[in-house]
């Protein structure tokens, strides 16, 4: 079977011979006076025959130029078109930046919902930025496109700031202890709700030594630390010979040793007074007045615990029998030039205390068990 002609081939060849006999023609005609008339002719055919632009040959040419004015006008307005995004998306920032700053009981109802926008949101940008990169339009009149992207996964990161805001109004009332002033944080040292974890003294008795710790209401810890309490009875045994079980009298009752553990972390100067006379504090509880000066002879001093409310630890006379305080040797220290020579503190340090309820003949005295039980006398007493 044999195989058909080429069209193309058939072109070619038929263009060929119609070139060769127009040029054999004007050859011929060169000596001849109609000869400038003859190389035009020749001239337009050739370029009629070659597909010379304007001739029924170019049509292809022609409707790839009309694709490429249709390609750029496309380009044109999808430019037009991302820069509504950018407007719009600029919108969505400045829509966040508003509700970060008036959300306040909504968040908790619709935290669920920024939850699912936030990650919208950073998906968006992503894909915002994946798209340019595809295109090849992170530079030029659209580079700003890819800055958008990252501005607004940003805003989406604050939306997770939001979360956390809203999640911390699961505290119960008094439990944040913190109040917005302008810029501000201030700490509500004077709350009566404050169930912070302190130890509180009769600073005064050492001047101006404990300014820092008189201002807070005694040392704090500044995170919730760990503590241990263990309450017994001791009683008596009495074996009597020949009898099946021994016998038990009741002898007394005690609160054993209290122990408190926290971190304590420092990071300026500020923190690192307050480190210093906590510190200074714990060490001068464990001495007595000994040799000169005021109160000679006396013991050492009797602090009041303080933490979690009334029915747990409230102005409980505890008197400090052991503490200890650990300099890390991976952390960093902060250097305090206050008063003196410089002192480094460490950055994250451990501070624990050992202390144990002590109460005198008059208050034990007032001890009611009923009204114990019902905690009448736990928050006006000062027992655990």
């Amino acid at each position: 079977m044999s195989l058909s002609i080429n069209p193309l081939a058939k072109l070619v060849s038929s263009v060929s011979s119609q070139v060769s006999a127009a040029a054999d023609a004007a050859s011929g005609a060169l000596k001849s006076d109609n000869f400038a008339a003859l190389k035009s002719n020749l001239d337009s055919t050739v370029g009629r025959l070659s597909g010379e632009i304007g001739s029924g040959l170019n049509g292809m040419t022609a409707s790839a130029n009309t694709f490429l004015n249709d390609a750029k006008g496309a380009l044109g307005q999808a430019t037009g078109a991302l820069g509504g995004i950018t407007g719009a998306l600029g919108g969505v920032s400045s829509t966040i930046q508003s509700l970060a700053s008036n959300a306040t009981g909504a968040l908790g109802g619709i935290a669920g919902q920024l939850g699912g926008a936030a990650g919208s949101i950073s998906n968006a940008g992503a894909a915002i930025g994946a798209s340019l990169n595809k295109l090849g339009l992170s530079s030029g009149g659209l580079g700003g496109i890819a800055s958008l992207a990252t501005s607004v996964s940003s805003a989406a990161g604050m939306v997770n700031n939001l979360l956390s805001m809203a999640r911390g109004k699961n505290l119960p009332s008094g439990a944040e202890l913190f109040s917005q002033e302008g810029a501000f944080v201030k700490l509500e040292t004077g709350s009566a709700e404050d169930w912070r974890v302190k130890l509180n003294a009769n600073f005064g008795l050492f001047g101006s030594a404990f300014s820092r710790l008189s201002a807070t209401g005694g040392f704090v810890w500044p995170y919730l630390p760990s503590i241990t309490v263990s309450s017994k009875a001791n009683y008596t045994q009495i074996d009597p010979t020949h009898n099946l079980q021994p016998f038990y009298a009741y002898k007394n009752s005690q609160i054993d040793d209290i122990t408190i553990s926290g971190e304590f972390s420092v990071e300026s100067e500020l923190d690192a007074g307050y480190w210093i006379e906590g510190t200074t504090f714990l060490k001068t509880a464990t001495r007595m007045f000994y040799g000169t000066g005021p109160n000679q002879g006396n013991p050492p001093i009797i602090c009041n615990l303080s933490g979690y409310g009334a029915r747990v630890f409230s102005g409980v006379p505890v008197i400090v029998k052991s503490f200890t305080v650990d300099f890390k040797d991976d952390v960093s220290y902060i250097k305090y030039t206050k008063g003196g020579a410089p002192t480094w503190v460490p950055a994250m340090s451990t501070i624990s205390v050992t202390v144990s309820p002590i109460y005198n003949r008059t208050r034990l005295r007032q001890f009611n068990l009923t009204q114990y039980a019902n905690g009448n006398i736990v928050a006006g007493q000062g027992f655990i």
